[in-house]
C-alpha cells in the first residue's frame, strides 16, 4: 500500500475519531472571534453541533455546524456554517488553521428591521426593506481583518419619512490590514447617499459623506435629512459619524 494512501486513511480515522469525542464547547471557542461573534450554550460534538450567538450588541438565535474533514489534509479545522436569527438567516464556511481563522462564501439574507439587534440607535429609524451581504472571502487573526464584504440594502425606508422606498444603497467593505476601508453608494432612489470611511472591530467607525435629495423628492425629504446632517451651500448634508 502506498505511503500516501496510507496517510491519507489515517487522517480519515483521526478525523473520525475528532467527531467522536472532541465536545462542542471547543469548537465553539475555535471558530468564535472575540468580541465580534461570541458563542456560549454549545451543545453536539466535533462533527455537528450548535450555540447561541452574539454578533457585538445582538443575539442571534442560534448556529449551527458541521465538521468538514478534508480540510485536515491542508492542515485546517473547516466547517460549514447555518447561521439564524429574527428576519436573518446566513450560510458560510469558518476555517480555522495556526495563525487566522477565516470565513469563505458567507451569504446572508433577512430583513433591514433586523438591523436594530446590531445598532441599537437604528431602532428609532425602524428600518425596512432587504439586506442581502456576501464575503468570498474574509481572514481575521484577532486584530486584523482582510477580505471583502459587500452589503445591500433595497428598498430602504425608515419611520422618519413618509417616502417609501427612499431607494437602494451598497456597501463595500474592504480589509488589507489595519482598519477596514467602506464606501457607500446609492444604487438608486429619491435619497442619494454617498461616502467613505474605516471599521475598526469590535465598534470603532469612522465616516464622512453626504446625502441630498433628488429634484424631484426635495421638499418631501427636507425632515429627514435636516435629521441626518447640517445643510452645506450646495444644499447637500454633510454626514459625519464617529463611533467607538
Amino acid at each position: 500500500m502506498r505511503a500516501r494512501t496510507i496517510a491519507i486513511i489515517g487522517i480519515a480515522a483521526y478525523a473520525v475519531f475528532l467527531a467522536a469525542t472532541l465536545p462542542a464547547s471547543l469548537v465553539a471557542r475555535w471558530i468564535a472571534m472575540p468580541g465580534v461573534l461570541d458563542l456560549a450554550d454549545a451543545h453536539g460534538t466535533l462533527w455537528s453541533g450548535s450555540a447561541r450567538a452574539v454578533a457585538g450588541a445582538a443575539q442571534l438565535d442560534g448556529l449551527r455546524w458541521r465538521f468538514e474533514p478534508a480540510r485536515l489534509v491542508a492542515g485546517r479545522l473547516a466547517f460549514t456554517v447555518d447561521g439564524y436569527g429574527t428576519g436573518l438567516e446566513g450560510h458560510g464556511r469558518i476555517d480555522r488553521g495556526f495563525g487566522a481563522l477565516e470565513v469563505r462564501e458567507l451569504h446572508v439574507r433577512g430583513d433591514a428591521a433586523a438591523l436594530a439587534a446590531f445598532a441599537p440607535l437604528a431602532a428609532s429609524w425602524q428600518p425596512d426593506g432587504r439586506l442581502t451581504l456576501d464575503a468570498p472571502a474574509i481572514a481575521w487573526d484577532g486584530r486584523e481583518a482582510r477580505g471583502t464584504a459587500r452589503l445591500e440594502w433595497h428598498d430602504a425606508s425608515v419611520a422618519l419619512s413618509s417616502v417609501r422606498p427612499l431607494g437602494s444603497y451598497r456597501v463595500d467593505a474592504r480589509g488589507e490590514g489595519g482598519p477596514v476601508k467602506i464606501a457607500v453608494a446609492t444604487l438608486d432612489g429619491a435619497l442619494r447617499v454617498t461616502g467613505t470611511g474605516t471599521y475598526a472591530p469590535p465598534a470603532s467607525l469612522a465616516f464622512s459623506g453626504e446625502a441630498r435629495a433628488a429634484p424631484s423628492a426635495q421638499a418631501a425629504l427636507d425632515p429627514l435629512l435636516n435629521l441626518m446632517g447640517p445643510r452645506r451651500p450646495d444644499g447637500a448634508r454633510a454626514l459625519e459619524i464617529r463611533a467607538r
